[in-house]
């Protein structure tokens, strides 16, 4: 089963609880939050890794997948949402506009990615899956505990 086709079956219920995200976000609790956004962030990691062989409609729906979460990212951090599972730090909260700009930065990068793949830019496509990865670990080394 290709890549995209795969995480997409494996982690629907991120896409599910994340289809219209405000009021289920709204009425989730810490340990749901922290297990969704883990969830998102693994599913991000694991396309990013395979999405330089994505061609066509498989490269449009593993950049679909990582910009729908990218966009979802702040409200899965609600103020104080830690708890064993998860590797966040309080100074995500301290630090917000930080923290957010890190994810609008990184949306960005996954709308490029998302207009490449459509375009069929190989070339512009390569270079936003790079320009995704570097900042990924950045944020991890300032907002997570790294094991």
């Amino acid at each position: 089963m290709r890549l995209a086709a795969w995480l997409g079956a494996a982690l629907i219920v991120v896409a599910a609880a994340l289809a219209s995200a405000a009021p289920v976000v709204a009425a989730m609790t810490d340990a749901q939050l922290v297990a969704t956004r883990v969830a998102a962030m693994k599913q991000d990691g694991m396309l990013l890794r395979g999405a330089k062989s994505l061609t066509g409609q498989e490269a449009i729906d593993a950049a679909t997948i990582i910009l729908k979460n990218f966009t979802n990212f702040p409200a899965l951090f609600r103020k104080g949402s830690i708890t064993a599972d998860s590797r966040a730090l309080p100074v995500i909260w301290e630090n917000w506009g930080d923290f957010t700009a890190r994810l609008a930065a990184e949306k960005a990068n996954a709308q490029a990615m998302l207009a490449a793949a459509k375009a069929g830019n190989k070339k512009a496509y390569l270079a936003a899956i790079e320009d995704l990865k570097r900042p990924c670990s950045n944020c991890h080394l300032a907002y997570a505990r790294v094991f």
